[in-house]
């Protein structure tokens, strides 16, 4: 299946010894005008 959508979100660089995010990640809102091809993927976990 394609991504049809982007959205912005938030997310807070914590994390625990397991590499799990310590919070929550938060919603912001649709990006209608971007397409998935605009959004660079991610290869690897961020660091």
């Amino acid at each position: 299946m394609e991504s049809q959508l982007v959205v912005e979100v938030g997310i807070d660089v914590a994390r625990d010894a397991t590499g799990r995010w310590r919070h929550p990640k938060r919603w912001h809102r649709a990006r209608p005008v971007l397409s998935p091809d605009d959004v660079p993927r991610l290869t690897s976990p961020p660091h």
